[in-house]
């Protein structure tokens, strides 16, 4: 059969639709953006999606304790760099000057919360959809044609976050748990958690003396309750409390994974150790 041959007036068509054809967004310059905390990366990775590549100059270690950037780190940043911070002391605390940054932007003037509860603040549910707002302003501010994109990452991010703490309610809805963390008891309290908290001086004490810690968990699995730490709760205590049994340490979000999920396997992970279930495989939800 003798192929077709296509006129010299169908072919330049049929180039110029298969280049006006492709998305917007395959011609548009991804956004660097920088930012000075995890909590921030993690928010700013959902809204961004695609259109947005986010770096930390703050990250967590291996047990969940924020490390400070290097000054390698800073020296990399460009005079026109997009970086966020959350306010002025936020930038100052990573080592950041405004006047050296064109582009510095602090989404309040100040955050409402202490720079030292900063880490328990982010990982409070209820808190996270103001930021992402916040960056989502950002994010226009320097990509205006995409606000639309933005505009609908937050609208899913605000769903997800909400669908994420329905579920935790659901299943941890009055479960006896002992907080030990540092930064991790609004998560808890997000899911109507019944929680007990142990004061300063009887934290000091559990983390100083393991007779005392051994009596103490004995006497919380006597009474059902779970125990709660995180890369928040002070050191002594976080590390004789590794390899106890009936202690769930809450993990830190690795920043590669968005955020409503991770928080969907922080509550079946403590949902499973009340219950004493194995986990379910391929990651099923519970209803």
């Amino acid at each position: 059969m003798r192929r077709r041959e296509l006129d010299p007036i169908t072919l330049p068509l049929l180039v110029l639709l298969l280049v006006f054809a492709r998305p917007c967004t395959a011609w548009s310059a991804v956004l660097s953006v920088t930012v000075t905390h995890p909590w921030l990366a993690l928010i700013a990775s959902f809204i961004g999606g695609s259109n947005v590549e986010v770096s930390s100059l703050q990250e967590w270690n291996a047990e969940g304790e924020l490390v400070r950037p290097t000054a390698k780190a800073l020296r990399a940043l460009t005079k026109d760099a997009h970086i966020v911070a959350l306010d002025s002391g936020d930038a100052a605390d990573a080592g950041l000057k405004k006047e050296d940054f064109s582009n510095l932007r602090c989404l309040y003037a100040p955050f409402p919360i202490t720079s030292s509860a900063v880490d328990a603040s982010l990982s409070d549910p209820s808190v996270l959809p103001f930021v992402a707002q916040r960056l989502l302003t950002a994010f226009s501010a320097w990509d205006p044609s995409n606000y639309p994109y933005y505009q609908r990452r937050l609208a899913e991010f605000q769903a997800r976050l909400s669908g994420s703490v329905l579920a935790g309610q659901q299943v941890l809805r009055g479960m006896a748990v002992c907080d030990l963390t540092g930064t991790s008891g609004a998560l808890l309290q997000a899911a109507c958690c019944k929680i007990e908290r142990p004061g300063p001086e009887q934290l000091a004490e559990l983390g100083k003396s393991f007779a005392v810690l051994r009596d103490f968990l004995n006497k919380k699995r006597e009474e059902g309750v779970i125990i709660v730490a995180d890369g928040g709760t002070p050191r002594p205590l976080r590390r004789a409390l590794a390899g106890q049994a009936g202690v769930l340490f809450l993990q830190r979000p690795p920043l590669t994974q968005d955020y409503p999920t991770f928080l969907h396997e922080q509550y079946i992970s403590l949902w499973q150790t009340i219950t004493a279930k194995k986990p379910v495989p391929g990651g099923a939800k519970h209803r």
